[in-house]
């Protein structure tokens, strides 16, 4: 009996050192996005929210406007630089993400010959992240992205042929809207990489 009880409190120790040494890891961001010609990006405050519902990770934002600690890196692409900083800052992970284009392009998509085809309206994010994990001293992703949407879409005979049809215009309004479903896909591509990379590290 006594030897049961011991080993129960020796079970009880041990889980409450696992939770103690289970505490959120922090995780530096920083995101730099190319201008929206349509309205204001709000890509940073979007990966916060969707990255601050895993209870692994407690996200820090870390600009260039910050006005203690050392400024960001100006080479987001030099390691060693990143790795620095990201040591002074006191962070677990570092992600960078870098935003080089908004675009909205004019496709022609399928088509029947000589019958008729498809010209669509798509938008896209064109970039690259980086993960870093600062503890290992190494960095664990550099990927490129390019997330898309399709917008306005229109059928034409072939004689037609008109990439300038009205029915693909999309108004500024519409646009400020679009761009920010297209941001939210970006986030849970980018959110899914990060999980699946600090998953049980």
């Amino acid at each position: 009996m006594r030897s049961r009880t011991i080993l129960c409190i020796t079970l009880m120790v041990l889980v409450l050192a696992g939770g103690l040494t289970a505490a959120p890891r922090e995780l530096l961001l920083n995101v730099q996005s190319a201008p929206l010609a349509w309205g204001d990006t709000r890509l940073e405050e979007k990966v916060v929210r969707e990255l601050g519902r895993n209870p692994d990770l407690r996200v820090r934002t870390a600009g260039l406007e910050n006005g203690s600690g050392p400024h960001f890196p100006a080479n987001r692409t030099d390691v060693d630089s990143l790795l620095n900083w990201g040591l002074e800052m006191g962070g677990r992970y570092l992600l960078t993400v870098t935003v080089d284009e908004y675009a909205l392009e004019r496709r022609k998509g399928f088509s029947l010959p000589l019958v008729f085809h498809k010209w669509e309206t798509v938008g896209v994010i064109r970039g690259e992240y980086r993960m870093l994990d600062l503890h290992k001293g190494r960095m664990t992703a550099a990927e490129p992205f390019e997330v898309e949407m399709s917008g306005s879409r229109q059928f034409q005979f072939s004689t037609d042929d008109n990439r300038a049809d009205p029915s693909l215009h999309i108004t500024a309004p519409e646009k400020r809207k679009f761009f920010g479903k297209l941001e939210e896909k970006l986030v849970k591509h980018l959110v899914e990489k990060v999980n699946r990379l600090t998953r049980g590290r």
